[in-house]
């Protein structure tokens, strides 16, 4: 039982690895591209939204294949409103969604090492849905910058006053 929640911990551990590599090169790549691409981009901040989604997609994908490698291993399993057979890693992807972000349902209930997984998803879910909101923020702050009504000091005094 105890080497069973180790084998769960360094699988979510190598979970959260790869997330945060996966999402640190995607946002630097993108950010980047972004920034330099000639011709520029029409629509940078959807590209950012677009590809943000996507990393966090991916990053789903990654701990649905763990919950599904873990279970066929023998270290835990789902169980509750699972469909099995063919739409067997269709639950994993779908705990998966619940666990990265903090949703938890409840319809599926994970046993077994698969429990330590579960909760450290939740942890880098709840990261990196955070990094990509401040990424965002970033982003529009620098891309809208130029189309931002500056104000003077005396416009904000008067404002301030009630003017």
């Amino acid at each position: 039982m105890m080497t069973d929640m180790i084998i769960g911990l360094m699988a979510a551990f190598t979970g959260v690895g790869i997330s945060i590599y996966v999402h640190f090169f995607g946002l630097r790549t993108l950010a980047w591209w972004v920034q330099h691409r000639q011709p520029p981009v029409r629509k940078p901040l959807l590209l950012v939204m677009f590809v943000a989604f996507s990393l966090h997609v991916v990053e789903v994908l990654i701990f649905s294949f763990i919950f599904a490698l873990c279970e066929l291993g023998g270290f835990g399993e789902l169980q509750g409103a699972v469909y099995g057979g063919t739409g067997w890693f269709i639950d994993h992807f779908y705990f998966s969604i619940a666990s990265y972000t903090t949703l938890g349902l409840g319809d599926i209930v994970p046993h077994g090492a698969i429990r330590m997984i579960a909760g450290v998803e939740a942890l880098v879910g709840l990261v990196l849905v955070a990094w990509s909101a401040s990424f965002t923020y970033l982003m529009m702050e620098r891309l809208w910058a130029d189309r931002m009504p500056v104000m003077t000091e005396t416009e904000v005094e008067r404002e301030r006053d009630g003017e």
